[in-house]
């Protein structure tokens, strides 16, 4: 059933994942490497200082909790904040807090990108590379795949059936299905957006078992890409993802 897959495009910047509690962040970081991204661990913060100095010009995002202290969170960004390449904008804050005030101190402070709890490693990979990523990059294009969970409804061999969309573009998406269709098969699907519904054309490029090696996505299942998106539902694409994208900022 699998097929030879695309692997991610490696990143040139590094993610410096700061961890003084030795927490979830550490396992997570080592997913990033099959998202193309190379993770730096650091779990106090001279360690910290000492990798960002050894990697001037490549720092390009930061990864801290939310339980951080302001004053630690303040002290690390004056020790390092000259080496991440767009400044605090770079930072996530995993778990941020939901108190008004907590909220707007991270903001006064130019932090961008937050991933609340609950989340998957999947959502983790994405606000990360968005942190590494420039402005135009975020724009929603072919190329931004973003983490979604939402129901499908596929038809092939003349036979519907039902799967999930795990990430989603303009240009194609990741269906999560038992029984995927074979690479080359043309597939009609129904997606439902918010309160539009998405009808249309779709080319299977891959397909993959479970548990595939350097993929975000672990569920069996196929890539596929969209035929003849009108210009209504490419801006009601554009629109979604746009939503999506944003829902990672603080």
């Amino acid at each position: 059933m699998s097929s030879p897959v695309v692997l991610a495009t490696r990143y040139e910047r590094y993610a410096l994942i700061y961890d003084p509690d030795r927490s979830r962040l550490g396992s997570e970081a080592l997913g990033l490497v099959e998202r193309g991204v190379d993770p730096l661990y650091a779990s106090d913060p001279d360690e910290a200082h000492l990798l960002a100095l050894q990697e001037t010009g490549r720092l390009g995002a930061l990864v801290v909790q939310g339980s951080l202290p302001l004053a630690e969170l303040d002290a690390l960004l004056e020790r390092i904040g000259a080496q991440l390449w767009a400044g605090p904008a770079s930072v996530v804050v995993v778990g941020p807090p939901t108190d008004r005030s907590a909220l707007r101190a991270l903001r006064d402070r130019a932090l961008s990108w937050g991933l609340r709890e609950p989340y998957d490693a999947a959502e983790f990979r994405f606000v990360v590379s968005a942190a590494l990523a420039t402005d135009d990059k975020l724009e929603p294009r072919t190329g931004l795949r973003v983490p979604v969970s939402l129901p499908i409804a596929v038809t092939f061999d003349e036979s519907s059936r039902s799967g999930f969309v795990k990430n989603l573009s303009i240009g194609g998406a990741y269906i999560a299905l038992a029984a995927p269709a074979a690479p080359g098969a043309s597939i009609d699907f129904s997606l439902g957006l918010g309160d539009h519904q998405l009808t249309a054309s779709a080319t299977v490029v891959y397909c993959q078992d479970a548990g595939a090696q350097g993929r975000a996505v672990q569920e069996p299942g196929m890539g596929v890409a969209f035929r003849g998106i009108g210009t209504a539902d490419r801006a009601l694409l554009e629109g979604f993802i746009r939503e999506r994208t944003d829902s990672f900022r603080l």
